[in-house]
């Protein structure tokens, strides 16, 4: 059986074949310093639809 794995952004389950890493910059906060700051992640997107580019707008607020 072949390994699956869910999009970070619309959460279809499917094959890793079928997805693409994608990295998100975003602003963050730090509570122990109370500054924000830019953070990056990387997360697993469909392939074949722009989840990747939604997710990254939708961190831009």
């Amino acid at each position: 059986m072949s390994e699956t794995a869910r999009c970070a952004y619309c959460r279809a389950e499917r094959l890793v074949t079928e997805l693409k890493p994608g990295t998100i910059i975003f602003q963050d906060y730090n509570w122990t310093t109370r500054k924000k700051f830019v953070n990056r992640k990387t997360n697993l997107y469909c392939a074949d639809k722009p989840c990747h580019t939604h997710d990254q707008m939708a961190h831009e607020g």
